[in-house]
């Protein structure tokens, strides 16, 4: 949600400029679940949960 607002604020006036907002919302999105989703699962491993 975070990204998704900070690319809309970012974003210029026509309609291609808001797509390519909402694709890199997306992408930043995607990315950040990745990393978190590796953070925990190395955290888990090291707790033995």
């Amino acid at each position: 949600a975070i990204a998704g607002c900070q690319r809309g604020m970012q974003c210029g006036r026509s309609a291609s400029a808001v797509g390519e907002a909402a694709t890199s919302a997306v992408v930043t999105a995607i990315v950040f679940i990745i990393v978190s989703d590796a953070m925990l699962t190395v955290i888990y491993d090291v707790l033995h949960i």
